[in-house]
């Protein structure tokens, strides 16, 4: 007897379930729009001191995850543009200190030639060689060759961008 009532359990329980599953698609499309918390639901637990830390800490991840990507892809490209024209600037910067510092170690302190004036317009290449180097006015013919000769036999290191393309002002006495 006890093996037909446990039959009986199962098939009205197993018939209870076919009738709630087949309601019709309007249940379905109402248990879709519904958040389905009670068939996930877990058997209640003792919260302890460890396992409220960990909800923090996984609730704390999630939201440093969530606000990383909800940064906009142009924002972070923004950046980091920013960021790559900041080196690019204070590359630049640091090889015109160099360069300058080149040019004064070549110039005379005093010249023979009196005081003057000059000013040439220079192209390095690559390897941090003058090109072309073109005097673009000076008092005299000579203090013109004097500062195109300064910078024609300037060494400097290679360029940032492959060449540089500068000018430059002498002042002699």
């Amino acid at each position: 007897m006890r093996r037909i009532s446990r039959l009986t359990l199962s098939l009205s329980a197993l018939a209870f379930a076919c009738a709630l599953g087949a309601s019709g698609p309007a249940r379905a499309i109402d248990e879709a729009q519904k958040p389905k918390t009670e068939e996930v639901a877990e058997p209640k637990r003792e919260d302890s001191k460890d396992t409220k830390s960990e909800e923090k800490t996984e609730k704390r991840e999630e939201k440093t995850d969530a606000g990383r990507e909800q940064k906009p892809k142009a924002a972070r490209d923004e950046k980091s543009e920013k960021a790559a024209d900041k080196k690019k600037h204070a590359d630049n910067s640091a090889y015109l200190r160099k360069l300058g510092q080149l040019i004064r170690a070549r110039s005379p302190g005093t010249t023979s030639l009196g005081e003057g004036s000059a000013v040439v317009r220079f192209r390095l290449g690559a390897a941090g060689a003058p090109n072309s180097v073109a005097v673009v006015s000076a008092s005299t013919p000579r203090h013109g060759e004097l500062a195109r000769s300064i910078v024609s036999g300037l060494r400097a290191p290679p360029p940032p961008g492959g060449s540089y393309d500068g000018v430059q002002s002498f002042r002699f006495h």
